[in-house]
């Protein structure tokens, strides 16, 4: 199984200035989220760099196989189980880990530290921005946004939801579908989206948008959806224990990179309309026909209240 985890770009894991590191979820986390999903040769290797993350750093791929009592093999598969960029990589995220620990914000918020120069906090809000974009578009299955698009693109009715920020997406990718010229719909209200749920046919389409996967309205939804036999898709990080990927027929994944606790959505929040933006560009390249006429007489219909 290939574990799609947070991952970082080895420019962006850390950004000392004075005493302050900017925080975000590291690699140890990454280890122990996912260490019953590797392989036998690939856990002993984990479970040792776990066990002694400083020793690690001066280590060889040869010497830590050996007191792992796995193979350098095994070294490089773990790594790349893990959505490492080899064993360099590794190493440095581990000092990133290490070095967070030894400046470790007082605040339960990784992101607020007024002590921090605020101009390079947004650097390093760039950079996370950057590498969620960047890691969400690379990682999105073609295949399966093609099965999706075609689906939707065959519905007599699309159901769209999503809870908190998440309905912030659902809401976006529900007008650009209404846009191009497809049935999409949305309510914030559950019991409304719940009512609805339940009168969707074979041929109409659910789609959902959860970044856990794991919000029991969501959850709710997806299996009512299934149990009047329509298509369900997500929008969704692919985790191991990600319950809503059991309960749908395709998901998008994203890729975000936040810290945890988190202050509000952010990384996840644009990743999440990126792969919306990309839906959409499917579609219109696609269906270029029918997309251009639905782009042209939307056009027409608010042109006239506008100002300018």
């Amino acid at each position: 199984m290939l574990v799609l985890c947070q991952c970082y770009h080895e420019g962006a894991d850390h950004d000392v200035k004075g005493d302050w590191l900017v925080p975000i979820s590291g690699v140890l986390r990454r280890i122990e989220d996912n260490l019953n999903y590797l392989s036998l040769s690939e856990k002993k290797v984990a479970q040792w760099i776990l066990d002694h993350p400083h020793e690690v750093l001066t280590m060889t791929v040869k010497e830590v196989a050996h007191h792992a009592q796995s193979s350098q093999a095994a070294v490089t598969r773990c790594c790349h189980t893990l959505q490492v960029d080899g064993f360099g990589q590794m190493k440095v995220l581990l000092t990133a880990d290490l070095v967070r620990e030894e400046h470790r914000n007082t605040s339960p918020y990784a992101e607020i530290n007024p002590d921090s120069p605020f101009e390079t906090q947004l650097q390093s809000f760039q950079r996370l921005v950057n590498e969620s974009i960047h890691r969400t578009l690379n990682g999105l299955n073609l295949s399966d946004l093609s099965y999706v698009c075609d689906t939707l693109v065959r519905a007599p009715r699309i159901l769209v939801f999503g809870m908190a920020a998440s309905g912030v997406v659902a809401q976006d990718l529900t007008v650009k579908l209404v846009r191009l010229g497809y049935p999409a719909f949305f309510w914030a209200d559950f019991h409304v989206a719940f009512t609805t749920a339940s009168l969707l046919s074979k041929e109409d389409v659910a789609f959902l948008v959860s970044y856990s996967g794991s919000t029991r309205e969501v959850l709710d939804l997806a299996n009512l959806c299934r149990d009047r036999g329509c298509q369900v898709f997500a929008m969704t990080e692919f985790q191991p224990k990600n319950p809503l990927l059991d309960r749908v027929n395709r998901a998008l994944h994203i890729s975000a990179v936040e810290p945890t606790p988190r202050v509000g959505a952010t990384t996840s929040l644009l990743a999440s309309l990126t792969i919306s933006d990309a839906l959409m560009l499917w579609l219109a390249n696609h269906h270029a026909d029918h997309v251009v006429q639905a782009l042209d007489a939307t056009h027409q219909a608010v042109v006239s209240h506008r100002s300018c």
